[in-house]
Parts: structure tokens; C-alpha cells; sequence
């Protein structure tokens, strides 16, 4: 009964670890054609991978109509508590409060208020197409170490990196 909610996609889509073409090239760590800049909720423009030297970061993605995504928030928030200096955790807003309808300053402004989180950790991609919630783990490498589909806990992200940091943990990008 929660997959369809938390997907925000159809019931066809799955939870769990995928990843990307971009994440297999490389992630951060590939040499970028274009940068990947995204507005942040005071209007300025951030490249999370421009933040890779100062160590992990997690990115969730969500968007504004989404329930699940809301639902998520909290643990983000949490989560952002949590988090030492060598973690870094952003949410990018993949649509407004509409489907379909790009996200902007406005927007993550809107967000970072209702859910307690720094308007600087709230970025904006405009309009993307994501089953959501979504979850990507950058590695201080650059290197894409984790990306998931679904709801996650505060200490179920706090695991997850953990076990990287110390090494319990290897990534695993499958080939294309």
C-alpha cells in the first residue's frame, strides 16, 4: 500500500539502489561538460560538485506536490542535524507545487521554511522528471558511492554513511 505513495510515480516503479549514466561516467569526479548548477533558496547559485573537497554529501531528491517527499523532509531534517562537518546535505525541489511545474527560489525558500531546513541546503533544478523520494551519496572522491529510490529513515541515512566512511562499505556501480 506505501510503494505507490512513496514513489510519486507510477505503480510500475521499484524502491531500492539504481543508478545512473551520469553516476557510472563518473559522477563529480567525471570531467563536466556543462556545470550542474542549481539555485539554492537565497537565490545563489551552487554546484554540489564544486563542494566535494570538504567531504560526503548527501542529496535527496523531492518535489513539492509529492507526499512522499514531504513525508521525507523530516528526516532530512534530522539527518541535517545530525551531520558533522564532513557531511554536507542538500534537497533539490525537482517541481513546484504542481507536477510538471519547475521549481525555483521561491520555491525552496517555501520548502527550507516549512521543513526547518537552511534555505542554503535547498536547491532548485527547475523541472526534472525523478521517481521520488530519492537519495544520492557523493563520495569525497567525487565518485558517485550510493544513489536510492524510496523512503529512508535519519538513521538508516546515518548508516548507510557510516558504513561507507569506515569502510564497511564498498560502493557498487554496476556497468552500463
Amino acid at each position: 500500500m506505501a510503494l505507490p505513495l512513496l514513489s510519486c510515480g507510477s505503480s510500475r516503479d521499484q524502491t531500492g539502489e539504481f543508478y545512473t549514466d551520469w553516476d557510472r561516467a563518473g559522477g563529480c569526479a567525471a570531467v563536466p561538460l556543462v556545470a550542474d548548477e542549481r539555485v539554492d533558496g537565497t537565490g545563489r547559485r551552487v554546484d554540489v560538485c564544486d563542494k566535494v573537497e570538504e567531504g560526503w554529501i548527501w542529496v535527496t531528491y523531492a518535489a513539492a506536490w509529492c507526499g512522499a517527499s514531504q513525508t521525507q523532509a523530516a528526516a532530512i531534517r534530522e539527518l541535517l542535524r545530525s551531520a558533522g562537518p564532513s557531511l554536507q546535505v542538500y534537497t533539490v525541489l525537482t517541481s513546484a507545487d504542481e507536477p510538471f511545474q519547475p521549481a525555483g527560489v521561491a520555491e525552496a525558500r517555501r520548502w527550507a521554511g516549512r521543513f526547518g531546513l537552511p534555505p542554503e541546503r535547498v536547491l532548485a533544478e527547475g523541472h526534472s522528471i525523478r521517481t521520488l523520494p530519492q537519495h544520492l551519496l557523493i563520495g569525497p572522491d567525487g565518485r558517485t558511492w550510493y544513489r536510492y529510490i524510496g523512503y529512508l529513515q535519519a538513521t538508516e541515512m546515518q548508516t548507510i554513511i557510516h558504513g561507507f566512511a569506515t569502510s564497511e562499505r564498498f560502493p557498487f556501480i554496476p556497468p552500463r
